[in-house]
């Protein structure tokens, strides 16, 4: 099969922008590139532009899997990425008819594809989908890795009421969760990127060519700019236009959690269209399924990730500060978490027995910092699709206790290892007694589903790419 990818971002990009998508792009690329016949493309759109030209074009590009799969980026694109961007000018998105052009070029030129299969749809708009009535024998499937077709934010999280969207109240909600980026300066810095990755051993080029493209930059204003006047019918608009294409235009819609699929019904999506798919992960093939920490009188829980509310990090501490002292002493707390004030959380964290602190961490890192690690911790406050985080610990042999919300807590069906998400009671319950009954760490092994290698993945994909 000929096979066209798209993601926002190249999955080989250097400085490793994209997150868990990013990573699942590259496994399934590189599995697809060893074990199969088929003819790759991926394609990118939204990252980079370059203001020496006004409109967008197709660039060829170079990746770690070349000549096994061909790649391609829409420079300029009127859709900047990721989703966050046009938060403020989302009528841009909805009424976009440049993606689809630029899209079907593409097509006219390395196609026909037997799929076209989208990892999101941030970088171009979602009008790019039509295409299937021009293309009617190429399979069209769009993978729900976040909520972006609801959320052009893409958490469905309310940041400045600390909530799930459950209710946008018609689009009302949605000017109060701008985040105040600077559209422009962003777009400054795509452009200096963008000469810089031209020009990798040549600064001096790069520099003239940042310099000369300044007075440019204008050509852009409209796409750029924040309009603080955004109706809030706009985004009425986008959720609606964003369900009524993914029904209509696409074969397949994969939701990566059954959490995720629930949400996409409950937006609209037909039901028989969309199906729970686990991403595969290469560090599924060499998974531990039993507990691997060592069975110490101290009992150590981590969690690792980023210092945000929406991800549980501040619910984490406030509740870990309520814990009883005398449990307390007796457990120790692995935080992996970047740019920290390590001073700060070992005096709010004092009645522990012991709190270590790692700036971040590599995945090459991980079974080191989890090496004496009993529990994980998932405490999202948002429907987070399927964190990343959850999957390497289990891997590892890390049980983990996660918030009812979101997909993380598909991984084991078992009561004790799940709280009310944003419920401090139930959290604090929960852990105690699992630091009590450490014996209980078995009953995650015994209920837990087992994690998608890459193989299981990929021979899912081709039936469903297979599939009349």
């Amino acid at each position: 099969m000929k096979i066209l990818y798209y993601n926002w971002i190249q999955f080989d990009n250097p400085q490793n922008i994209g997150g868990g998508v990013n990573v699942y792009q590259n496994n399934l690329i590189d599995y697809l590139t060893k074990h199969s016949n088929n003819e790759i493309y991926f394609l990118s759109s939204g990252y980079f532009y370059n203001a020496l030209k006004n409109t967008p074009y197709i660039r060829k590009t170079k990746n770690c899997f070349s000549p096994a799969c061909q790649s391609f980026e829409i420079i300029n694109s009127p859709i900047m990425a990721p989703a966050a961007i046009i938060h403020t000018n989302i009528n841009i998105y909805t009424n976009d008819t440049i993606s689809y052009n630029i899209f079907d070029k593409f097509i006219q030129k390395y196609g026909p594809f037997d799929v076209i299969h989208f990892n999101n749809l941030e970088g171009i708009s979602i009008n790019v989908l039509k295409l299937k009535e021009k293309y009617p024998l190429t399979k069209f499937i769009v993978s729900i890795h976040n909520y972006q077709p609801i959320c052009s934010l893409v958490q469905y999280f309310q940041n400045h009421n600390k909530c799930i969207c459950e209710n946008f109240n018609n689009g009302t909600e949605c000017p109060k969760c701008f985040e105040g980026k600077n559209n422009k300066k962003i777009y400054c810095h795509r452009c200096k990127a963008f000469y810089q990755y031209l020009f990798p051993k040549c600064k001096f080029i790069s520099f003239i060519l940042t310099t000369i493209s300044k007075p440019f930059r204008f050509r852009y204003k409209k796409y750029i700019n924040i309009n603080p006047l955004q109706k809030t019918e706009y985004y009425q608009q986008y959720r609606q236009h964003n369900i009524e294409y993914l029904n209509k235009y696409t074969d397949i819609i994969l939701a990566v959690s059954e959490r995720v699929r629930q949400i996409m019904i409950s937006h609209g999506i037909i039901e028989k269209k969309i199906k729970t798919s686990y991403i595969g992960t290469k560090i599924a093939e060499k998974a531990c399924y039993h507990s691997s920490a060592p069975q110490n009188k101290i009992f150590t829980i981590a969690y690792l990730g980023y210092a945000r509310i929406d991800k549980g990090f501040f619910f984490l501490i406030d509740a870990l500060k309520q814990l009883d002292k005398d449990i307390a002493k007796k457990v120790n707390i692995v935080l992996a978490v970047k740019d920290l004030n390590y001073e700060q959380y070992s005096k709010e964290l004092q009645n522990f027995n012991n709190i270590t602190i790692y700036n971040g961490y590599t995945h090459t890192e991980l079974p080191s910092i989890l090496k004496n690690v009993n529990l994980g911790i998932v405490p999202v406050l948002w429907e987070d699709n399927l964190p990343q985080v959850a999957i390497e610990m289990v891997a590892l042999g890390v049980p983990i206790l996660c918030s009812s919300l979101g997909g993380a807590n598909e991984l084991c069906k078992c009561d004790k290892f799940i709280f009310k998400g944003g419920d401090t009671t139930d959290f604090l319950k929960k852990l105690k007694t699992l630091e009590q009954n450490k014996n209980l760490l078995d009953l995650y092994w015994r209920n837990h589903r087992p994690l998608t290698t890459m193989q299981a993945h990929t021979q899912e994909l081709m039936s469903l790419y297979n599939q009349k």
